[in-house]
């Protein structure tokens, strides 16, 4: 785990938080499954930008957190085979606050989840690997490239990743039962992404390892009635950016 929070320290220039207490981070898109397809990379991407400035601090307002030290990220991220702009958001936290935090993301934003990860675990359950690219050369379409070759690899590294400037972190994420959603055990997570990566120009498997990370499901319901007019902003927020978008 060490090493892991070594090369993410190194990626994210925050040594001292991951030495000195435990960092909760977590994943999470602004565009939701059902908005228009044919928006473009830099519509998706205003979205985002307005869903952080505009949404994330009333959101956890509305979960009775003080956003003070929080940092919001922007960054590229993959799910089931798409790349959209995804926010990278780290706090300190205990374990069941930073849960209703996601779930309250996830019901505002309209996505089916949030990831909750703890890079400092000692004990984490989750294998990881991080796939390196040239620095300055991962964009959008070459991430997405990549993601649909991993997955053209083995079905299950098709599940997501997120980007820390050039390099792609995939998480074998499991069940609540500990069972892989991708169906791999972590040797072979890992083995399929190094094949991928290695037919892949420039990129190069750069690390493995464990981590303790979780998926948190979209709630029926919302905790706090403060989050329903922020879902109703972030609906308007997609038909005002999305819908007027061009095909492209």
């Amino acid at each position: 785990m060490r090493r892991l929070a070594l090369a993410l320290a190194l990626i994210l220039a925050t040594a001292p938080a991951f030495a000195q207490v435990v960092a909760q981070h977590l994943f999470f898109e602004a565009v939701p499954a059902g908005a228009p397809s044919g928006a473009s990379y830099e519509a998706r991407q205003r979205l985002t930008e307005r869903a952080r400035t505009e949404l994330l601090p009333a959101i956890l307002d509305a979960a009775g957190l003080d956003g003070t030290g929080a940092v919001a990220d922007l960054r590229m991220g993959g799910y089931r085979l798409h790349t959209n702009p995804s926010l990278h958001l780290t706090l300190r936290l205990e374990d069941g606050p930073a849960d209703r935090l996601a779930g309250a993301i996830a019901w505002s934003l309209e996505q089916d989840s949030v990831l909750v990860a703890d890079f400092d675990s000692a004990d984490g359950a989750t294998g990881y690997a991080l796939v390196r690219f040239p620095a300055g050369s991962l964009t959008p379409d070459r991430a997405q490239r990549f993601f649909l070759a991993a997955a053209a690899e083995h079905e299950g590294l098709g599940g997501g990743y997120t980007a820390f400037g050039d390099t792609l972190l995939f998480l074998n994420l499991r069940s609540d039962g500990g069972t892989p959603y991708s169906g791999l055990p972590d040797e072979a997570f890992a083995e399929f992404l190094r094949r991928a990566a290695d037919a892949f120009p420039g990129a190069v498997l750069a690390a493995t390892g464990r981590a303790d990370a979780r998926l948190v499901l979209q709630p029926p319901q919302p905790d706090s009635p403060a989050l329903a007019p922020l879902r109703a902003r972030h609906a308007a927020l997609v038909s005002e950016i999305l819908t007027t978008e061009p095909a492209r």
